[in-house]
């Protein structure tokens, strides 16, 4: 399941007008790539005990269950904090006009960031404990509470970084160098980064009156798709009918059948066929809304809006999708051993997913999972070790490890409070994908431990650019611990085949999704109108790019044109891209780590895991010898993709 980061990250919205960060838990996904489900597990994997039925949750050990009382004890200590941010929320405005010496200034900083913190911790805890089971009542009620009070919060504070923006360059200059208030740099370097892009106090009074409007693509979008649209029922090959939904399209399509592949895409792409201008005119809708501000902001694109919240310059985008559009004869080189493994001549889109290894069928407790996840983590050494050792030790409280019944699907990690450890849940099913799902989401957690142990709350947050690396660094280090243990030749198979797949779909298929974001929105402020045919005709023609259709790898059937019509990731505004960059950086990181190179390692840990929100993710990169605007990363990281075909070929003769 995906879910995106809660805690909002330094925006425009965030921190112009609203203020408050406090949108509670930040938490990042095991499947982040939006393509690639988790495998239905044929058995739930509890202990030692196999069974086909989901428990209740006081079914299972309390040492397998996180431990939320260590936020709060009770309900009771739970409401007694709210009603203490509430009361400190309504005293908050008291400051408006206050802010002018460098006292006061500090003040309200420590007032802002204390009150901030402790409604992170009340949505933090909410959020978790209604995901634990969903069904109940009293975790759906806190989780009301904590919005309503993250939204007082953000109109008490609305005058805040309005207040310190009308200070002067200069004043705000000498704020940022002011020792007293370094746990506030980033912040008050962020207000000077935005300066040029606020408007008159009417001006921005109206925008933000509006500003309501702003989602009003994805909010149709979301609920259409959700809740009103459709899908036929499908008959397959055995005579087996299905009422087709998104979720069985995605496992289906990997079905072994070509016949079932084929069908399950006619019917899925031809229903959103049927929908194609209602779903352009969603997404136009978006695309405009988006424009507007950026346009209003006075920046040059929609795209430098986006990126300019973490500090990434345009050519920093531009050159990912360069890059990977430069290495789609790698792409093509793996498509093309698929069909030779799936024995395929005339391979077509909907082939795509077949899966050409038959994955690894072993499975494992929790307790095995641990070890095979202390063994990939060595070259990370001690300290990083610990952390993880802890973590994972059944009873320390961190992780909510098995399915149960009511509980929130898919995996996360998450800091809840910065005074207490992370928190990892997941939907541990003893499969090979549940080991990985595990260590992703521990990189993430141990990232967030260091971020919080070694920067102030205001500096702890890290961004989104950073992120997926720590998850995907850690995916790598899994990858190759097993592969070079392995000795049974299927399984090396299953394990190479595994990888790559996931390697086409998170680097090639969100650098196609990048690439079709740029081009609409290029489009849109062009004035070129983005209809249904234009959107279609724009996505076909970068499928049949990156999957060789004009060398003859694959074909590309015109209804897959659509295929855009159903990716969410496009309301998003300039986000997938990140999935890219991360992973790529994650791979070409983890392999100098591998190498032996310590001195990459503690760096990587001291200037980019421990350094939190206290720098610009391109600043933290550099330090680790990783520069996205140079060629040599995605150099390494596709020789990576190169090597495990290589492999993949000499152990399957193909």
């Amino acid at each position: 399941m995906e879910r995106k980061q809660q805690k909002i990250i330094f925006g425009v919205v965030a921190i112009l007008f609203v203020a408050g960060t406090a949108a509670g838990l930040v938490v990042f996904n095991a499947n982040l790539n939006g393509n690639k489900p988790a495998p239905e597990p044929e058995v739930q994997t509890i202990g030692e005990t196999k069974t086909g039925v989901t428990l209740q949750r006081s079914e299972i050990e309390p040492k397998y269950q996180w431990n939320l009382g260590e936020i709060y004890s009770s309900r009771a200590d739970f409401d007694k904090d709210v009603e203490l941010a509430r009361a400190q929320i309504k005293e908050f405005p008291k400051l408006k006009g206050t802010l002018s010496s460098d006292e006061s200034i500090k003040i309200a900083f420590k007032t802002f960031y204390s009150l901030d913190e402790n409604i992170s911790r009340i949505s933090g805890y909410a959020s978790m404990y209604f995901d634990q089971d969903t069904r109940g009542t009293e975790g759906a009620e806190m989780k009301k509470i904590s919005d309503r009070l993250s939204n007082e919060f953000g109109d008490a504070s609305s005058f805040f970084n309005p207040e310190l923006l009308g200070l002067s360059k200069e004043r705000l200059e000498s704020l940022a160098a002011n020792a007293d208030l370094k746990d506030y740099r980033m912040h008050i370097v962020d207000l000077l980064r935005y300066k040029d892009h606020i408007l008159s106090d009417k001006e921005e009074s109206l925008l933000a009156q509006s500003s309501i409007m702003r989602n009003s693509g994805y909010n149709v979008f979301d609920i259409f798709t959700n809740s009103e649209l459709q899908f036929p029922e499908v008959t397959f090959s055995d005579g087996k009918k299905v009422k087709l939904t998104q979720a069985l399209f995605e496992g289906y399509r990997q079905s072994p059948n070509r016949e079932d592949r084929k069908t399950i895409f006619n019917n899925f792409f031809g229903t959103l066929i049927s929908y194609k201008n209602t779903f352009a005119q969603t997404l136009s809708s978006q695309v405009d809304a988006n424009i507007f501000y950026s346009k209003a902001r006075k920046f040059d694109s929609a795209a430098q809006d986006s990126l300019f919240s973490e500090n990434i310059p345009a050519a920093v985008y531009e050159k990912i999708i360069q890059e990977v559009n430069d290495n789609l004869p790698v792409l093509q080189q793996y498509v093309e051993l698929k069909k030779n493994i799936l024995g395929i001549d005339d391979m077509n889109y909907y082939d795509l997913y077949a899966l050409a290894t038959n994955g690894i069928k072993d499975s494992y407790t929790y307790e095995q999972s641990n070890d095979m996840i202390l063994e990939a983590l060595k070259p990370m050494g001690d300290e990083y070790l610990k952390v993880v050792s802890e973590a994972i030790k059944p009873g320390s409280g961190w992780i909510d490890v098995y399915p149960s019944q009511g509980k929130t699907n898919g995996a996360y990690a998450g800091s809840a409070a910065y005074d207490v450890h992370p928190y990892i849940l997941m939907n541990f099913s003893g499969n090979y994908y549940s080991v990985s799902t595990e260590i992703h989401e521990l990189g993430h957690a141990v990232n967030s431990y260091f971020s919080n142990i070694n920067q102030p709350y205001s500096q702890s947050d890290y961004t989104t650019f950073t992120a997926e690396i720590a998850s995907t660094f850690n995916e790598n280090l899994l990858f190759e611990s097993r592969l070079n243990q392995e000795t049974d030749k299927a399984k090396k198979i299953a394990l190479l085949g595994e990888s790559l797949e996931t390697m086409r779909t998170t680097i090639f298929r969100q650098a196609l999704f990048s690439e079709f974001e740029y081009k609409i929105y290029q489009a849109a402020e062009n004035n070129t109108p983005l209809t249904a045919d234009f959107l279609n005709q724009t996505y076909l023609n970068l499928v049949k790019k990156y999957y060789g259709s004009d060398k003859g790898v694959i074909s590309v059937d015109d209804q897959v044109g659509i295929e855009w019509a159903y990716v969410p990731h496009f309301y998003y505004d300039f986000y997938v891209y990140k999935y890219v960059s991360g992973y790529l950086a994650g791979m070409a990181l983890s392999e100098k780590v591998l190498s032996g190179d310590t001195a990459t390692r503690d760096a990587y840990i001291e200037k980019v895991l421990k350094d939190g929100g206290s720098r610009y993710p391109l600043e933290q990169l550099e330090d680790v010898g990783i520069d996205m605007s140079s060629d040599q990363v995605y150099k390494e990281a596709f020789a990576i993709f190169q090597k495990r075909i290589d492999q993949l070929k000499e152990l399957t003769g193909k």
